[in-house]
């Protein structure tokens, strides 16, 4: 079986079309945020509603759902407010809100006799803390642990996003993946960024997707934002950095 990863969208339809459409899968999981930062919220919940077969909150989409902070990183904690504000609960309708509130923060499920869990960010912290691909391994393992055990998930593998960073990395048997961000890479690689898992194969794929990023940047001046805040995302669409 073929099982596409993808995580962190943020309302860019065209990074989400173009995955979806250039990658062959039998399994879609996403690891959350579908919201904020982006110009097409409700579009891309729709796509993942009816597509993805595991699906999990991420911090942006639990703040929206129910009227939290995201607790992101101070440099873009502002930009995610006024986007949350001015677009993402502009554009989402009342059901789509309902069925935010039902989606959980983890997943755990078994594919071809592998284990697998689903968190946006850690086992340890399922929606805030960052795990960023050039930590030590004494953080890694301590992420993976259970905080109802305190003991190691049981688990083939963990996915998780979050960062916006793409890598994998083993840790006591636990294989980590990090699809990296459909809508906003922040590795210094704009295009859009997904796993996929061959279970056949027994071999993890990752891909960089280039989409039309100057669609997207067009439908964001569209919205009348402020200045300060468009050109901050324009210039991380453009160069994949904060």
């Amino acid at each position: 079986m073929k099982i596409l990863v993808i995580s962190d969208i943020h309302a860019n339809k065209y990074a989400l079309y173009e995955i979806l459409n250039a990658v062959s899968y039998d399994f879609l999981v996403f690891l959350g945020d579908i919201i904020d930062y982006g110009p097409h919220p409700a579009y891309c919940l729709d796509v993942i509603k009816e597509s993805a077969d595991v699906i999990i909150l991420g911090n942006h989409d639990y703040a929206v759902a129910f009227n939290t902070d995201c607790r992101c990183g101070e440099k873009l904690h502002s930009v995610s407010v006024y986007t949350r504000e001015n677009i993402t609960k502009k554009q989402l309708t009342e059901d789509q809100m309902k069925w935010l509130k039902s989606v959980p923060i983890k997943r755990s499920f078994g594919i071809a006799g592998i284990k697998f869990l689903a968190v946006h960010a850690t086992p340890r912290d399922p929606l805030y803390e960052y795990l960023l691909p050039n930590e030590p391994n004494e953080r890694f393992y301590n992420s993976l642990m259970d905080p109802s055990t305190k003991k190691l998930v049981e688990a083939d593998y963990v996915l998780i996003g979050h960062t916006h960073f793409q890598f994998k990395r083993k840790i006591s048997g636990i294989t980590i993946l990090n699809p990296g961000s459909v809508g906003q890479p922040r590795d210094g690689d704009p295009r859009a960024s997904c796993m996929l898992i061959d279970t056949d194969a027994n071999l993890i794929y990752t891909i960089r997707i280039k989409y039309p990023v100057s669609k997207t940047i067009s439908d964001i001046k569209q919205l009348n934002l402020e200045k300060n805040y468009e050109r901050m995302l324009i210039k991380i669409l453009k160069t994949g950095k904060v």
